[in-house]
Formats: structure tokens, C-alpha cells, sequence
């Protein structure tokens, strides 16, 4: 059952409050056969504690400086021996058994990436859309999957090859913001997303994070922003929900 290895890497820098609940939602995963890559980029918050309470657990532990948080997870994505790769920002959760429902995806659908469904939490309250969203090839390429346009693939519901993100070139680690926007974009040009209608990742809200800025997101990519829903991109799930269940 465990014969895949997945390597899960977790970027921090002073996000202790929520580091720990985090840090659980990996080592409680009904999968076992996983390797955990936590790389903390100096926090000053008590975060170390943290994550020297669980050093015991963890695979391995980077704790050095570095320029962003993408620079952090290429670090762990370069010594993870796994050859299913993901990584959970220290403020986001998963599902208990989403690692489990993902191998089984790649293992069904003998696929380079998975998407699982969108999740987010908002207080104490953890709401799930009802069906997943699939993303069409050509959108991705084009890269109309922001916000402004046919929406946003979810960066914690994803799961790869540790094979395409080298064949891909892997994150740009000169954005500070948008560079999985960006990784999705190469990893399309090599295979096709699945989607898949299960649980895994959990997007935790907050005020003032990092995705909240989406004039300084966009000014990244070159494009002015302007927010837009989007309506195509639930018609067209929701038919294919429908239809993939037959």
C-alpha cells in the first residue's frame, strides 16, 4: 500500500501561531510512507521550538536565511527522495487522508499532477466546495488561471512528479509571489492536469498574508489586476463532475 514515497516540504518563516496544527495535519496522514522537509528560513517568532519539538518526526530540517519562501521549498524539492512531491505552507492544513486519496489518484490515472478539491479555512469553520474544479489544458498554458480570468488552480491540493518539476525547470526563484502560477504554466506544457473529487488541502484565510496582495501578484506577472468571476469555470466543472461520475 505504501510503495510510493512522497516527500512533503513545508516553507517557513514566523508563522508559528499556526505552524504546529500544520506540521500535525502531515504527521497524522493515514499514508505513511511519507518523508517531511521542513525549511524554516530564520524565524524569529518561536518557531524553532516548534519545530524542535517534532525534530524527532520530521525527515529533515533546514533552518538557514533565504530570500523567499520559493527559494525555501526548491531547497527541500532538491534532497527529497520521494518521487511524489507537494508542498503545505506553514499556515495550511490537509485533509487526514489526502496523501492516501492522492497516491491512489497518480497510482489510477498513471498521471504526472493531480488537483483535488478547493478547500478553505475561515475561522474555525472549514468549507469545501461541493464539486472540484477542472482545468483545462490550453487555459493553463495561456495563463488564464488567476483570479482575473478562469481562477486559480490550488497550490495545496497539488501533487506532482518530482520527475516534471525538474523536467519542467521547476520554480523560478526570483518571484516572490507568483512563481507556482508560473510552475503550473511549464508543468502543462509537458502533461495534462487531473482533477480529482477528493479532499486535501486546506487554504487558511488570514488577513495580511502573502496572497492577499493581489496588486503586488499581478504586477509580478506584468498584468494590472482587476477582479473578475468567473462563471465559465463552475458551468463547465460542474458538467464534467456530472459526467465523470458515469
Amino acid at each position: 500500500m505504501y510503495d510510493l514515497k512522497v516527500s512533503i516540504i513545508t516553507p517557513n518563516l514566523n508563522s508559528g501561531i499556526h505552524l504546529e496544527q500544520t506540521i500535525l495535519s502531515v504527521l497524522n496522514q493515514t499514508y505513511k510512507n511519507i518523508e517531511y522537509i521542513i525549511v524554516d528560513g530564520g524565524s524569529t517568532d518561536g518557531s524553532e521550538k516548534i519545530i524542535e519539538k517534532y525534530k524527532n518526526k520530521v525527515s529533515k530540517v533546514i533552518i538557514e536565511k533565504d530570500e523567499n519562501m520559493y527559494q525555501a521549498i526548491n531547497k527541500g524539492i532538491q534532497i527529497a527522495n520521494g518521487e511524489i512531491i507537494s508542498w503545505l505552507n506553514s499556515d495550511d492544513l490537509y485533509f487526514p487522508n489526502a496523501i492516501e486519496n492522492a497516491v491512489d489518484a497518480f497510482k489510477y490515472h498513471d498521471c504526472e499532477w493531480i488537483v483535488g478539491k478547493v478547500s478553505k479555512k475561515i475561522g474555525d469553520r472549514t468549507l469545501t466546495y461541493p464539486f472540484p474544479f477542472y482545468f483545462p489544458q490550453k487555459k493553463i498554458l495561456n495563463k488564464e488561471c488567476n483570479k482575473m480570468n478562469y481562477g486559480c488552480i490550488p497550490q495545496e491540493s497539488v501533487l506532482f512528479k518530482k520527475s516534471l518539476y525538474f523536467k519542467s525547470g521547476g520554480l523560478n526563484l526570483k518571484k516572490k509571489l507568483s512563481s507556482d502560477f508560473l510552475l503550473w504554466v511549464e508543468f502543462a506544457k509537458y502533461a495534462k492536469l487531473v482533477t480529482i473529487n477528493k479532499k486535501i488541502g486546506i487554504f487558511r484565510v488570514l488577513k495580511n498574508q502573502l496572497s492577499s496582495n493581489q496588486t503586488a501578484y499581478y504586477n509580478e506577472l506584468n498584468m494590472k489586476y482587476k477582479y473578475k468571476f468567473n462563471i465559465y469555470r463552475i458551468i463547465y466543472s460542474f458538467i464534467r463532475f456530472i459526467f465523470s461520475k458515469k
